[in-house]
């Protein structure tokens, strides 16, 4: 394992140990709600089945699909916030 995977790894498991992880994804969750990003999401979803017709749409084109949508219509004030608390509990965090 390189010397980077190592440090991604014990930063995932700080974020997750410290319940910082869930918090982040309580905040993303309702600032997505709050932009109207998740009614969207749904609507391009249930807009792209119907125009390929139920029958001829798979769960993994689906997915691909509107994974790509929703990460390219994620609004830039969210990114940022999201960025600026996560810079802010690293800056916070103990170095070993």
């Amino acid at each position: 394992m390189s010397e980077s995977d190592q440090i991604r790894d014990a930063l995932s498991r700080h974020f997750v140990e410290s319940g910082e992880k869930e918090r982040l994804m309580r905040i993303l969750k309702s600032r997505l709600a709050e932009t109207g990003w998740t009614d969207a999401l749904y609507a391009y979803a249930r807009d792209h089945v119907r125009a390929q017709n139920t029958k001829n749409v798979s769960l993994d084109e689906l997915l691909k699909e509107t994974s790509d949508y929703g990460r390219s219509t994620v609004h830039e004030s969210v990114k940022k916030e999201l960025l600026v608390t996560i810079k802010r509990f690293l800056d916070a965090a103990p170095v070993e």
